[in-house]
Parts: C-alpha cells; structure tokens; sequence
C-alpha cells in the first residue's frame, strides 16, 4: 500500500528570504501546523498556536501529521515572515493537486 506524503512534504521546499538556520522546527511542518489550523476555522496565528499547543492536539499533530515540535508563538511568527510567497504559492498548488484526482487548475477552482 502506498503511503501518501505526509502535509510537510509538500512544504519541504518552501523559500525564505532569509536563511533560518538554528531554528528547531522545519518550515514544512509550521506551514502544515498553519493550513491545518485554518482548515479548523481558526482565525489568526495566536488561535492557530493556542490550538496547537494543547496536549490533544499536539498529539494529534504528532501521530497523524508527524509534526513533533510546536514552536512558540513568536518564533511562530518569525518563521513565518522569511517565507517566500511565490515559493509557497508554487508548494501550496503543488499540494492542492496531490488531493484531487483529476488534478487542480485555475480553471478547475473558479
């Protein structure tokens, strides 16, 4: 049985404008933690780490998203300013195909 990518992956490539080395949490998976607390309906970052933070959650997060670490809320915001958008525009695309058969277009979405 093939195992679909997990949701960081698709977010592995991801660009910064800035190099983050010295960080412990990888841009995939905080891109992940992102869209997935937007998928709950939560509205802005601080609700997206207060979620995130919560022992369910997070261990939630952890079995069926591999997603281990959950950053601070600063450093939350920190990362998330050095991402590239054109980049995380093309990884973004890239993952909204992978989870339609047929695949997703501009023309499919309008």
């Amino acid at each position: 049985m093939n195992e679909k990518p997990r949701i960081a992956e698709y977010f592995s490539e991801v660009e910064t404008v800035k190099e983050h080395n010295g960080y412990f949490c990888d841009m995939g998976e905080v891109l992940a933690l992102v869209i997935l607390g937007s998928l709950c309906g939560l509205r802005n970052v601080n609700q997206i780490h207060q979620w995130a933070s919560s022992a369910r959650v997070g261990a939630f997060l952890a079995e069926h998203f591999g997603i281990r670490k959950i950053p601070c809320y600063y450093w939350l915001l920190c990362l998330l300013k050095l991402i590239d958008p054109k980049s995380l525009s093309r990884c973004f695309t890239r993952w909204a195909q992978s989870l339609s058969p047929g695949g997703v277009d501009g023309m499919t979405l309008a």
